[in-house]
């Protein structure tokens, strides 16, 4: 079942230079398991969460034209839980002048001056974290436009439950806004966390539960007014789901935080939000792909929200990705 037309990779895209590889590396950093893009695609910052026996370490490269160049020595957060496995996912800034590279425990912001990456602040440090064991704070992180507001996912809090914390910057200093975000209506444990969007704006940030409901997965949608953050509507569930669909894998927003995209193992939903409703709008179903491609497991969407790629990571041996062309809502078709 196919709700939204597959659209084949346009023929004219390239390949701009060679593979990226930073330098400085120590051991297998398993560089790329993370990464991330400028909005005008001239900065990206690379994650390998192994470098150095499991310090972790990001990469930032640059482009002139076709040229991509490594600017500056891998970046390594100070502070934190060791092993900190840095660079378990990143994200970046419009303007690609302020990153956040996450990790199993803890998550660093950098900016840049001058063509120089420094860290700014120490890692950040959040309340309300519940158990022994690490929250898994770093798991997922996102930024606004600006880079001035952080989500930070953690879906080991709370045995499982899972949850998620903001930050906000004012004059170069990251501070915790409110509590801890954790949806409503779970059922534990949910792994909230696992994977985080945010708008352009920073005021609508979505948050994936792959766990929730033994297995079949939800989504949430939280808004900000005034500082205050608040649940928007019950959690999200696509329907024509077979099996334990893991929904909330991976998470994604369009720039004005009115299309997400929640993703599975097989599935993904679209979702559009009206007068602070959300509705499902088509289904991503991965049974025309060849083998059991797990298309889900990562998800991606431009700003205007008209076109998403859901990557199918075990499609045949070679794995891919699926990119897809979202309706106007007059043409979505309905099951």
């Amino acid at each position: 079942m196919l709700l939204c037309d597959a659209q084949p990779a346009p023929a004219q895209f390239k390949q701009l230079g060679p593979k990226l590889m930073g330098t400085g590396s120590v051991g297998n950093a398993i560089q790329g398991f993370s990464v991330a893009l400028s909005a005008d695609g001239k900065t990206a910052i690379v994650g390998g969460l192994s470098d150095d026996s499991g310090v972790g370490a990001a990469w930032l490269f640059t482009r002139n034209r076709d040229i991509w160049s490594q600017q500056g020595p891998k970046l390594v957060g100070t502070g934190g839980s060791a092993p900190t496995q840095q660079g378990y996912s990143v994200a970046l800034s419009a303007d690609g002048n302020t990153t956040i590279v996450g990790g199993l425990r803890d998550a660093w912001v950098f900016i840049r001056s001058g063509g120089a990456w420094t860290q700014q602040g120490t890692y950040l440090v959040s309340t309300g974290a519940v158990g022994n064991r690490p929250a898994s704070e770093g798991r997922s992180v996102a930024l606004s436009a600006d880079g001035n507001t952080a989500v930070v996912g953690g879906d080991a809090d709370n045995s499982g439950a899972g949850a998620t914390w903001v930050f906000t910057r004012s004059g170069g200093t990251w501070t915790q806004q409110g509590s801890k975000l954790v949806g409503t209506g779970a059922s534990a444990p949910a792994g909230q966390g696992i994977a985080v969007a945010l708008s352009a704006d920073g005021n609508t940030a979505l948050v994936g539960g792959y766990g929730d409901n033994a297995g079949a997965g939800a989504a949430w949608v939280f808004t900000r007014s005034g500082g205050i953050w608040t649940q928007q509507g019950p959690k999200l569930v696509g329907t024509g789901a077979v099996g334990a669909a893991q929904q909330g894998r991976a998470v994604a927003l369009s720039a004005d935080g009115n299309t997400a995209i929640v993703a599975g193992l097989r599935y993904a939903w679209v979702f559009a939000r009206g007068v602070g409703t959300w509705t499902q709008r088509g289904l991503f179903d991965a049974g025309s792909v060849v083998g059991a491609a797990k298309q889900g497991v990562s998800v991606a969407l431009s700003a205007s929200g008209k076109i998403a790629i859901v990557g199918a990571w075990t499609d045949i041996a070679e794995g891919g990705a699926l990119v897809y062309a979202i309706p106007a809502p007059h043409n979505v078709m309905s099951k």
